[in-house]
């Protein structure tokens, strides 16, 4: 990895590890756990949630288990974008950029869970559709999401044009 595309991945992954905790600081500070605020009537909300699972509250009060999965896929996420060719692998590399990201940003939440300064990962996306309602995620639970989009897209549609090249 050359130095400006370290540099351009360490940019994508503070860039959203900033945005997601501030945000979380901004949610937390504003709001209590029964408000809510609504954004598009019946559609979508801003609401504080304390997950103390990963997605959808699965794995629940396994914080410990959660930081160490967290860690791992930071790690080699990290270890990835390091050993990774920035300009020929362009959606790989945001890819890892974005899951490296997400993974911190929940980490750092679950850290300051385990010391009891917070009451587990800040959620606060909410939505609905109809009836349905969609579990309450944050900003990295986004950039995850993202991430693993960006790398399938890499590896449909990119992966074998730059084995046959």
């Amino acid at each position: 990895m050359t130095k400006k595309n370290f540099w351009l991945t360490a940019l994508v992954i503070a860039i959203i590890v900033i945005i997601d905790q501030v945000s979380k600081a901004l949610i937390e500070v504003n709001l209590s756990e029964s408000d809510k605020i609504t954004l598009i009537p019946n559609f979508f909300y801003i609401s504080l949630v304390y997950n103390k699972g990963a997605a959808w509250g699965s794995l629940s009060d396994n914080t410990l288990v959660l930081m160490l999965i967290s860690i791992a896929a930071s790690l080699a996420g990290l270890y990835f974008c390091v050993k990774n060719d920035f300009k020929t692998k362009k959606f790989y590399s945001f890819a890892l950029s974005f899951i490296v990201a997400g993974a911190f940003g929940n980490l750092y939440d679950r850290l300051y869970t385990v010391v009891g300064a917070q009451k587990g990962v800040i959620d606060f996306l909410e939505f609905h559709f109809g009836s349905y309602h969609f579990p309450v995620f944050n900003i990295a639970d986004s950039a995850l999401v993202i991430g693993v989009i960006l790398l399938l897209v890499d590896i449909i549609f990119f992966e074998e044009k730059r084995r046959n090249a």
